[in-house]
C-alpha cells in the first residue's frame, strides 16, 4: 500500500526526470494520488495531485522539477479520501522539512488533535502529514535532525516507512518500522525506495534495511542507525541481478496479459529458483511438524487452498489453510513450537501475514516462507524459505505468482509423498517429470485454445452485476482465485464457493439464463454432474473449464466450454486458473477498466 521513492545525487541538477522515472515503476502500489518534492536553491518545489501516475505527471511537469534531491509518492488512500490535500508528499509548518510516507499511523487522530493544539499547522486529514510534524516537533527543539527522527518514531504508532529532508542540506533521511523499505547506493547518489524494481535505474548495488531502522543517505554514503539506541550498523550490500525489462509491458497492451502470458516460462523458471538442500529442508520440516499451517491472503490464500488438497492427496499430511488475518484469532493460542506456518506472500510484505509471524514467532513455532520478492521482510523472518522466481509481477491482480505458488505446492506434496513412502519411486517421479516438464507446454496451449473463448462471453457476462464460480476438491481454490480476478478487475460479484454448497441457498438466485462458471477437475467429472444438473434444470447458462469429457458435453455447449489440454488430477487445477485469468481480463478491457490499476485496491497491503 503506497509506494515511496527518494533520491539525493551530486551529478543531477534535474532531479524530477529520475524521480518520475523511478517512481513510475510503483504505479501499482498506489494510483489515488502522486506527489513529488525537490529541494533546489535552499527551497523546497512540492506539486502533487489526485489522478494516476501519467496524468498527474504531465499535467504537473513533474520530470521538469529542479534540484539534487527530492522524494516522490504514490498513495492507496487510508486516511484522508483522494485529493490534492491528502496528496503527500507533506511540508512542515516552516516549509523547511518535507516527507511522505508508507502504510498506516494508526494514532494518527489524536496525534493530529495534540499537534494543533501545540500550535502545528497540520493542513490534511492524512496520516503522512503526522510524520513530518513528529520530526519537525523535537527539531525545532534541538535542531539535531538524527535525533529528532529518533524521537518522532516514538510518537508514531502504526507499521510505516517514511523518507524526510531538510531544504538546508543534501541529506535525506529514511525509517523502516514495519512497512517495506529498500536502499541503493549509485555513482555519486543514494536512494531508498517501497520495493527493488524502482531502485534499478539508478543502481544494482542494494542494502536491505531492517525495522527499526534509520537511513542517513548523501549523494556519497548510505549510513544505517538503530532507532532506539542510536548506534551505527555495518552490513554490507548486494549486487542485484534482476532484469528490469521484465517491468516493461514488452508490446502487450496490459501489464495483466503480459504476465498471464509469463506464466509459461515462469513455471519453468521456478525448478531453478528453488534448489537443494533448501527443498528437502523444506519437506523434512513439513513431514516433522505437528500441525502446519499454509497462512496467506488474497490470491495466496487461493493457492494455499489448493495447496491444502495436494498435500492431503499426495503425502497425507493435513495442512490448515488460514487467512492471515485469522491466523492469530483461530489458533495463536494453541500453537508451539512442534508446529509449523508455512506463511506464503508474493511480496513478503502482507501485514497479515507478517503480524502471524511475529505471533508465532513468540510460541517458537518454526516459520517456513514462499515468496517472490527476496530481501523483504518475510525472508528476514522466516527459519527457512523458497522463492517463487517469477519476476517482478507488476499488474496489481496476481496471475503467475499465483500460479508459481500452487505449482511449488504440487512440487513439495509429491517430495513428501514419496519421503513418507505415500507415493512409491514411480508414482513420485512420473508427477514430478510430468510438472517438471509438460506443465509449461501445457500452459501455453492452455492460453492459446482459451483466449478467443474467454473473450467471446465477455458481452454476456458484462450483462451481470453478479454470478458464481464453482468448484469441487481441487478445484475450489481454483474457482475462489477466479472469482477474486473477476471482482477485482471486473467490479462484479463474483462468488466463489464449494459446489456441493451451492444447493444450501445460493440455488435460489438461479432463473433462466443466469451464470455459474464451473472448474472441474478431471477425476470429479462423475461427481460434478449431479451439481451441473441441479443448475440446469433451473435454466442457467453453464460455463465450464476443464478437460473435455463426455458426461460435461451434455450441460455445456462448445462456445461455453473453457477446455484446457488433457493432462493429469494434479495438473488439470493448475491449468484451469488460466482460462479464468484470461475471462477476467478479457471482461475487464470489454468493460473499458483497466485491469493492471482496479479501482480501491493495491498490490502491496501492509496494513491490517
Amino acid at each position: 500500500m503506497c509506494g515511496i521513492f527518494a533520491i539525493t545525487s551530486n551529478k543531477r541538477n534535474d532531479i524530477g526526470e529520475i524521480l518520475v522515472e523511478c517512481a513510475e515503476k510503483l504505479t501499482y502500489r498506489g494510483y489515488d494520488t502522486v506527489g513529488i518534492a525537490t529541494v533546489a536553491k535552499n527551497r523546497i518545489h512540492l506539486r502533487k495531485d489526485k489522478g494516476k501516475f501519467d496524468e498527474v505527471a504531465e499535467k504537473l511537469r513533474l520530470s521538469e522539477m529542479p534540484g539534487s534531491k527530492g522524494i516522490a509518492q504514490l498513495r492507496w488512500a487510508t486516511f484522508g479520501a483522494p485529493s490534492k490535500l491528502n496528496a503527500q508528499p507533506h511540508l512542515d509548518c516552516d516549509e523547511d522539512l518535507c516527507a511522505a510516507h508508507n502504510g498506516n499511523i494508526l494514532n494518527f487522530l489524536p496525534l493530529r488533535e495534540q499537534y494543533t493544539e501545540e500550535g502545528h499547522i497540520v493542513r490534511s486529514m492524512n496520516d503522512g502529514e503526522i510524520c513530518v510534524h513528529a520530526v519537525e516537533r523535537y527539531y525545532d527543539q534541538s535542531g539535531d535532525l538524527i535525533d529528532a527522527i529518533r524521537k518522532g518514531c516514538s510518537d508514531l504508532k502504526g507499521d510505516y516507512a517514511f523518507a524526510v529532508m531538510h531544504r538546508d542540506d543534501d541529506k535525506i533521511y529514511a525509517v523502516k518500522m514495519g512497512s517495506s523499505l529498500f536502499a541503493g547506493i549509485g555513482d555519486g547518489e543514494t536512494c531508498v525506495s517501497s520495493d527493488l524494481p524502482s531502485i534499478l535505474p539508478v543502481t544494482r548495488e542494494i542494502v536491505n534495511i531492517h525495522d527499526g531502522e534509520m537511513i542517513i543517505l548523501t549523494p556519497e554514503t548510505l549510513e544505517i542507525r538503530s532507532i532506539s539506541k542510536g548506534t551505527v550498523i555495518e552490513r554490507n550490500p548486494y549486487t542485484s541481478d534482476a532484469d528490469i525489462r521484465v517491468a516493461q509491458k514488452g508490446g502487450y497492451p496490459h501489464f495483466m496479459l503480459k504476465e498471464i502470458h509469463e506464466q509459461v516460462s515462469a513455471t519453468r523458471t521456478l525448478f531453478s529458483a528453488i534448489r537443494e538442500p533448501y527443498i528437502s529442508q523444506f519437506v523434512d520440516t513439513l513431514i516433522e511438524a505437528n500441525r502446519v499451517f499454509f497462512i496467506a491472503c488474497g490470491s495466496s490464500y487461493h493457492a494455499a487452498v489448493v495447496g491444502s488438497y495436494y498435500f492431503n492427496e499426495l503425502a497425507n499430511i493435513a495442512a490448515i489453510p488460514v487467512i492471515g488475518g485469522q491466523f492469530t484469532s483461530l489458533y495463536g493460542e494453541s500453537i508451539g513450537e512442534k508446529d509449523v506456518a508455512v506463511c506464503v506472500s508474493q511480496s513478503g510484505e502482507t501485514k497479515d501475514v507478517i503480524d502471524a509471524v511475529h505471533h508465532s514467532l513468540k510460541k517458537n513455532t518454526k516459520i517456513l516462507g514462499v515468496v517472490n520478492v527476496l530481501g523483504s521482510t518475510l525472508t528476514h523472518l522466516s527459519d527457512l524459505y523458497l522463492p517463487l522466481g517469477s519476476g517482478f509481477e507488476i499488474s496489481v491482480p496476481a496471475t503467475k505468482t499465483y500460479t508459481s505458488q500452487v505449482t511449488l505446492f504440487d512440487f513439495l506434496a509429491i517430495q513428501a509423498g514419496r519421503k513418507k513412502g505415500v507415493l512409491n519411486q514411480n508414482q513420485a517421479e512420473s508427477k514430478l517429470n510430468a510438472l517438471k516438464t509438460q506443465l509449461s507446454p501445457l500452459i501455453e496451449e492452455t492460453i492459446s485454445t482459451t483466449t478467443l473463448k474467454a473473450r467471446s462471453l465477455a458481452p454476456y457476462l458484462s450483462r451481470f452485476s453478479h454470478f458464481y464460480v464453482l468448484g469441487h476438491g481441487l478445484t475450489h481454490g481454483v474457482a475462489l482465485e477466479g472469482a477474486l480476478k473477476i471482482k477485482e478487475v471486473c467490479y462484479i460479484v463474483a462468488d466463489g464457493m464449494y459446489s456441493s454448497e451451492f444447493k444450501h441457498g445460493p440455488l435460489s438466485i438461479v432463473d433462466k439464463g443466469y451464470p455459474i462458471i464451473f472448474a472441474i477437475a478431471p477425476d470429479d467429472a462423475e461427481h460434478i454432474v449431479n451439481h451441473l444438473a441441479e443448475v440446469e434444470c433451473r435454466g442457467a447458462r453453464i460455463i465450464a473449464t476443464g478437460e473435455d469429457h463426455p458426461l460435461l458435453r451434455r450441460y455445456v455447449t462448445e462456445e461455453d466450454f473453457l477446455t484446457v489440454p488433457k493432462s493429469n488430477q494434479n495438473l488439470s487445477p493448475i491449468l484451469q486458473a488460466i482460462p479464468l485469468q484470461l475471462l477476467a481480463y478479457h471482461l475487464a478491457t470489454y468493460k473499458d477498466i483497466d485491469p493492471d490499476y482496479p479501482r480501491n485496491i493495491s498490490k502491496t497491503l501492509t496494513v491490517r
